[in-house]
């Protein structure tokens, strides 16, 4: 990972906010939390880069917690779904239901490499 420096200008106030972060290269994605040193505000920034040039940055950013949100919807499916499974269990021998293992993107970088990043969900214990 390397840890380029950043110019973030704040969403609410305008201000310019120097940053320095590890930016791993896709198909991993880091997550930070951003507060702007002027007024306080704070956003989610999910940052990567191309795996093959390792020079273009990529990057999401939200007022919500991406990643926990995602992971949080796939847990709470998980669990549905497991909580079912155990609930037929005397009435069938095998249930199986497919689960994404991740939420993936697909990105172009500027190199003409096209690339997926992705964040792992929570799998159902068997």
């Amino acid at each position: 990972m390397t840890r380029p420096g950043l110019r973030y200008y704040c969403c609410a106030c305008g201000e310019p906010n120097d940053l320095n972060y590890d930016i791993p290269l896709a198909p991993q994605l880091n997550q930070v939390q951003i507060a702007c040193n002027n007024c306080g505000d704070k956003t989610h920034v999910l940052l990567t880069k191309c795996p093959k040039c390792e020079g273009a940055l990529q990057y999401f950013h939200s007022d919500l917690d991406f990643m926990n949100e995602i992971r949080t919807l796939a847990r709470t499916y998980v669990t549905l779904i497991g909580g079912i499974r155990d609930s037929l269990s005397e009435y069938i021998s095998e249930f199986n239901v497919p689960l994404p293992r991740r939420w993936t993107v697909r990105l172009d970088c500027e190199c003409g490499e096209t690339y997926m990043a992705e964040i792992p969900l929570p799998q159902l214990d068997k």
